[in-house]
């Protein structure tokens, strides 16, 4: 289903929603002043030319930014960043900032969110730590105040996406038990659905980074249950498809990250084969892809403890219903999304049939003396198979994506840092943490080469 906007709550006498009401954002906004960005930040002193602020890669599809859309005319117009970066942020002056009501109306604390995002996720080195950290937790829990109580839901998104990448980017953020019912009460209140779908995002993050147990961990991935096994009817979302491919999107995210789902995979699985039948494409292909984990997690059990989970749903049966509705997604979709779903499906059936991660391909070439490719390679009937397809590519580096898993993960980090996961990837703790098991050694990538090298070989 499409997901129509909600109108942001204005402060200019327009009639406030039941929601705006029973989350206390029913205040009335304040007079702008003189632009408070400047003081915000410095420069080095041994800078070249500067430039303001701006993306270092415009080639990208990101989530984040298109859910922001940010306009930093404002805010960049007063500023002026060398080349090299930023050595120093005040975050004390920016907390005092957007705390000063009286004189900092929305539109300014919108840009003054939008100057911090941008900082945090373009210009990140090492040196972000020596302000970021001592001020991590009393900016995620200030952010997550001005979430629940921002005037409009531009306001409120930002000030979600700013707690996001606080919580990840920082290791000394403790707002989870400060920000749990906070962030409930966003994802059951805000008139906004974009705003829930980040606050579910936020409470991943405040679970997984901020300060959470592996007890919280599990009841997160029961929470998350319970939305798609009620259409979100449980947060007053009543058959939201935004809302349900969002919680299908975050249970993978933290069952990822959860050393034991056998306790909870009987009961999400139920949850996410009844979702297949689902008329929202995105949340056919998050089910498919939260049942292909648990499938992964049952083998990984089994490698470990010697049995696989208890689980009610013959794979076999599976596949074959996810091949069927692939084959109907090309009479049911709109053309332009039919390649996704089907692929997405797909992926899933190749994975429970033959116990691999997403994006495998079976296809491939026979071993010669062109090819150079060894006969210990070759399957039963003697192919030398592609494999892994999904790359993690950052730079240089590339790392195959072969587990549900680590997919997950890739694709929250994306919404979160999007063209610049790579400024993260190898510094920031917290990244290095969630994509630990990414692969980019040297010979893993040499080998993958010599297989891409063959491709005009013959297909078989």
């Amino acid at each position: 289903m499409n997901h129509a906007r909600v109108k942001a709550l204005k402060a200019d006498g327009k009639t406030v929603s039941r929601k705006a009401l029973k989350s206390g954002r029913a205040s009335l906004s304040t007079t702008p002043r003189d632009s408070p960005m400047a003081s915000l930040l410095t420069s080095p002193a041994h800078s070249a030319a500067p430039s303001r602020v701006g993306s270092d890669d415009d080639d990208y599809d990101d989530d984040f930014e298109d859910a922001m859309t940010m306009s930093t005319t404002s805010a960049s117009s007063s500023l002026e960043i060398g080349e090299e970066g930023i050595s120093t942020f005040d975050a004390k002056q920016l907390i005092e900032e957007l705390q000063d009501r009286k004189h900092n109306n929305s539109e300014t604390r919108e840009q003054l969110l939008e100057l911090y995002i941008k900082i945090l996720r373009s210009r990140y080195t090492p040196q972000t730590h020596e302000w970021l950290d001592e001020a991590a937790t009393e900016l995620g829990e200030l952010f997550l105040r001005a979430a629940n109580r921002g005037m409009t839901a531009r306001e409120r998104m930002l000030s979600l996406q700013a707690f996001i990448l606080t919580v990840s980017t920082s290791e000394e953020a403790d707002v989870f038990e400060h920000g749990q019912n906070t962030l409930k009460q966003i994802i059951n209140d805000d008139d906004d659905e974009e705003c829930e779908v980040f606050a579910i995002y936020a409470y991943c993050f405040a679970v997984l980074y901020g300060g959470g147990s592996e007890e919280a961990a599990q009841e997160l991935l029961d929470y998350l249950v319970d939305i798609v096994q009620t259409d979100g009817e449980s947060v007053e979302a009543h058959d939201n498809g935004l809302i349900v491919a969002a919680a299908l999107q975050a249970w993978a995210f933290v069952a990822s990250h959860v050393e034991d789902l056998s306790d909870t995979a009987d009961l999400a699985l139920d949850a996410f084969v009844d979702q297949l039948d689902s008329t929202d494409m995105n949340v056919q292909s998050h089910s498919a892809a939260c049942i292909a984990l648990i499938f992964e997690a049952s083998r990984n059990h089994e490698e470990e403890t010697g049995e696989p989970f208890q689980l009610p749903y013959d794979p076999q049966r599976l596949t074959g219903r996810m091949s069927e509705l692939a084959k109907q997604s090309s009479k049911t979709v709109a053309k332009k999304d039919r390649k996704g779903l089907r692929d997405s499906l797909n992926s899933v059936v190749t994975s429970l049939e033959r116990g691999v991660g997403p994006g495998y391909s079976a296809a491939g070439f026979a071993p010669d003396k062109r090819n150079r490719l060894s006969t210990a390679d070759a399957n039963e009937d003697g192919v030398v198979e592609f494999g892994y397809r999904l790359r993690l590519r950052l730079g240089n580096n590339v790392a195959p994506i072969d587990t549900w898993s680590l997919s997950s993960r890739v694709d929250m980090l994306k919404i979160v840092f999007g063209g610049h996961l790579q400024k993260h990837m190898f510094v920031n703790p917290v990244v290095t943490e969630c994509l630990s098991d990414a692969d980019f050694s040297k010979n893993n990538l040499a080998k993958k080469a010599a297989k891409h090298l063959v491709a005009k070989g013959g297909k078989r």
